[in-house]
Order: C-alpha cells, then sequence, then structure tokens
C-alpha cells in the first residue's frame, strides 16, 4: 500500500494528542485534520475536535480543498470562532496546529514574508490570522512543516508572526524528518521521534538550530490500518499535493 511522508507527519501528531484534550484545526490544516481524527476515530483516544469549519466534534468529515469549507463537515451541533478564542482566552483550549514556512530556536513561527523587508518581501506569505493571540495560549502547539530543511528550521525567523516563547505551553515540531520537542528550562529542541527512513544525523545536518538527542527516540511507522483510514480520509489523495508545493 503506498505511503507518503505526509502520511508519516499524520501518524506522529496523532501519537502528540491525548485523552481529554480539547483539539482547534485551523484553515488549509489537512495533515492535523487527518491526524486528529485519526487519535479520534482509530486510536479511541477521548478527544474534542473543533476548527475553522465552525463544526464541535464532528462525526465525519468529507475532505475538501479548504478545512475551512462549511459544508465538509456532516450534521453536528456548531461552535462559531469567536467561542473557541474565547475558550483559547480561559486557557481551556488544549491543543492548535500550525504549518509556519519558518519556526526558529526560540518556538517564533513566521507565515507572513520571507526576506530582510517587510514592503518588499522576496515571497508573500498566507498571512498569520490568529497565530499572534491562539499560539502562546493553548495548552499544547503542534507546528507542522513538510519541508525540513536550514530554509525552514532556522536559527532566527525573517519575520515573527507568533511566538510560544514567553508561554509555558509545550511546543512541538512535526516535520517529514521528525519530531522535535521544545525543553523550556534549557531553551533548546530535541529530538522526539523519527521515522524509518530518518536518522538524529540527518535531522541536524537539515536543521540550522542546535537539536539535542535524548537517550533514546520514538520509532514512528505505519501499518495497514493506518493507511487504510488515511485513505479513508482522503479519497481523493488531497495530502499528496502538500509534498509538491
Amino acid at each position: 500500500m503506498k505511503s507518503y511522508n505526509v502520511d508519516y507527519v499524520i501518524k506522529a501528531i496523532s501519537t502528540l494528542l491525548e485523552d481529554g484534550e480539547l483539539v482547534y484545526i485551523g484553515l488549509n490544516s489537512i495533515p492535523s485534520l487527518i491526524a486528529s481524527f485519526m487519535a479520534r476515530d482509530l486510536y479511541r483516544k477521548k478527544i474534542r475536535i473543533i476548527g475553522v469549519a465552525e463544526a464541535s466534534n464532528p462525526s465525519r468529515v468529507v475532505l475538501s480543498p479548504s478545512t475551512g469549507n462549511p459544508f465538509f463537515v456532516e450534521a453536528s451541533p456548531v461552535m462559531i470562532t469567536a467561542d473557541a478564542f474565547d475558550l483559547a482566552q480561559k486557557g481551556k483550549l488544549d491543543v492548535m496546529f500550525l504549518g509556519p514556512a519558518q519556526i526558529d530556536e526560540e518556538t517564533n513561527v513566521n507565515l507572513t514574508m520571507i526576506g530582510n523587508e517587510y514592503h518588499n518581501p522576496k515571497v508573500k506569505l498566507p498571512g498569520g490570522a490568529a497565530t499572534a493571540f491562539i499560539l502562546p495560549l493553548s495548552r499544547k502547539a503542534i507546528l507542522w512543516n513538510l519541508k525540513h530543511s536550514k530554509r525552514s528550521l532556522v536559527r532566527r525567523v525573517d519575520f515573527i508572526t507568533g511566538t510560544a516563547k514567553f508561554s509555558n505551553n509545550k511546543v512541538f515540531v512535526v516535520t517529514n524528518l521528525g519530531v522535535l520537542a521544545y525543553n523550556r528550562e534549557e531553551r533548546k529542541w530535541y529530538l522526539e521521534a523519527i521515522y524509518p527512513f530518518s536518522s538524529y544525523e540527518k535531522v541536524v545536518e537539515n536543521t540550522d538550530f542546535e537539536v539535542k538527542r535524548k537517550d533514546s527516540e520514538r520509532l514512528i511507522d505505519l501499518t495497514d490500518e493506518d493507511l487504510r483510514f488515511i485513505n479513508y480520509m482522503d479519497p481523493y489523495n488531497l495530502r499528496s499535493a502538500l509534498e509538491t508545493l
């Protein structure tokens, strides 16, 4: 059964979700959407899923190019975005996801622009929406990036769209090479997990900041059951396009 690197990212994200968590899925966040349903429906974790489609814990989704499309969820209670943000402000939002173009050694993220001149950027990115507001408020931030390189995991981002630097939340980065976890006491990133085709050495080679090593890393692999579920969630294979961007 054919798999993609993004499938390992999906599996890795699902392993970071825990019983009792309220999980918020943002706009155009296909890996985190599939991963959240995988954690709930395949691994039977007791999580509650909300997001920009303004549905509260939908029983099923029909994956579309935009996870903000209100028609991609079937009948479910409604939770408007303003109420979800209110939960974040009250400290009741457990998990949120972001897909930044750049992430740095201090947990700053960039979804705004690439280059040194704000009014004349080399690349204009989609923008951060509520990133600056919600990133430090969620109890666990899971950042994902499918292009793990020294251009994406940088020493210092070109523009700080948002940061968890002054928060006390947990921060993870899930990429096509593995999972990094931020240690607040040391202010360092540690390698948390790898895939069968990656290694600590490969992660270090492709990261611009220091990545420290634990005694051992988790190995995340895919089973046939995992792949069947992912394909069920994504029958039109929309996720594969993310690897060509």
